[in-house]
């Protein structure tokens, strides 16, 4: 029978001795040596450490950091963005992606206003309660800013955890989730969680990367059992990657004589991006390239004129080709279908990527 990780590394996890305090010491050093300077590393409020991550949430570090910023000027606190049209979220959120994020952020805020007297709460269970918030992210945010002892298990620590002590766990499956997380809680500092906790997210980030592990930078290297056998590119176990799937798109780029470009809502159906705005859209088989006859869009009344280039999107494991035509309104079509909006307003608009990067091709020729 296969050990608890608590004997495995010499230790019992009452006594919290040998082992685990030597691996919690050298990385605690390393940390406070070597972490990023990051926004939300300057402040020990639940709110935006909760904020950070959720954004952080499949989006890069380096993305996040501009929004970061802009988000908590628009909501400062929880009750602002309780109170916040969704509009203007959605707006505020624009080009970070994954948008029920934002939808469940505000959720949970309206909760924590009404249940919990606008305070993040300092119960697992309660915060586990909340809109898009999973066992994750509530170990993150009562570690960091309420010094709860909590383990987190994200990507970056179950790689970590992997390579250290030789682990074939997934993270994707409920007994590869349950253990990785004995091994988090067996090393989790007690007295100080929060950092421990970001500094193993530190260490997956920065030096102990999928490829390209930076081994000799690493402060536990000659703890690390994967490094020792000369197995790190083994563990963790690697991932089968659904095939990506291709698909096409028109886009209409439709000026009125004032320069106001032709936007429409994203339908309530939408699998992504539900109350978005963007230019009228359609998926085809295959693009026309010729310029000459203008092609209908659909039975609105649009008829697409000149081919002006083409954009690429991925949303998860859709690569998007999205060729972008200058288009008109038939002369008895309506522009009721949609909203007349000028460039200025657009920063105010939840406005999709596609379209944003399909005006900057249009407007740049």
């Amino acid at each position: 029978m296969k050990q608890p990780a608590s004997q495995r590394l010499g230790h019992t996890r009452k006594s919290g001795s040998g082992c685990a305090i030597a691996l919690r010491r050298k990385l605690l050093a390393w940390y406070d040596r070597h972490r990023r300077d990051l926004p939300w590393r300057k402040t020990r409020d639940p709110y935006r450490i909760w904020v950070s991550e959720i954004m952080l949430q499949q989006t890069r570090v380096q993305a996040v950091i501009p929004y970061y910023g802009k988000f908590l000027r628009s909501f400062p606190d929880v009750t602002a963005l309780a109170g916040a049209d969704e509009q203007e979220l959605l707006a505020a959120w624009s080009g970070l992606g994954y948008y029920s994020r934002a939808r469940n952020l505000q959720k949970a805020a309206r909760a924590i206003v009404t249940r919990h007297g606008g305070q993040f709460p300092r119960g697992p269970e309660e915060a586990l309660a909340l809109a898009g918030i999973g066992t994750y992210t509530a170990a993150a945010v009562l570690s960091i800013a309420y010094g709860i002892p909590l383990p987190v298990v994200d990507g970056n620590v179950a790689r970590v955890l992997s390579r250290l002590f030789v682990l074939l766990a997934d993270l994707r499956t409920p007994t590869g989730k349950q253990i990785l997380l004995e091994w988090a809680t067996v090393l989790l500092s007690q007295k100080h969680p929060g950092d421990f906790n970001q500094a193993l997210m530190e260490l997956g980030a920065t030096v102990c990367l999928p490829q390209k592990p930076q081994c000799p930078a690493c402060p536990l290297r000659g703890d690390c059992q994967a490094f020792l056998r000369n197995q790190v590119a083994k563990y963790p176990p690697s991932a089968k990657k659904p095939s990506p799937v291709s698909r096409r798109f028109t886009a209409a780029v439709i000026l009125d004589g004032k320069g106001n470009c032709l936007l429409v809502p994203r339908p309530a159906s939408a699998r992504w991006m539900k109350g978005f705005w963007e230019l009228p859209l359609r998926e085809v088989d295959h693009v026309d390239d010729r310029n000459h006859d203008p092609q209908p869009l659909s039975e609105d009344g649009i008829l697409l004129e000149k081919l002006l280039g083409r954009v690429r999107h991925t949303i998860t494991t859709n690569k998007l080709e999205i060729s972008v035509f200058r288009a008109r309104l038939k002369r008895r079509a309506s522009s009721s279908l949609g909203k007349w909006v000028s460039l200025g307003e657009m920063d105010r608009l939840p406005v999709t990527t596609i379209t944003r990067k399909a005006l900057r091709l249009a407007l740049s020729k």
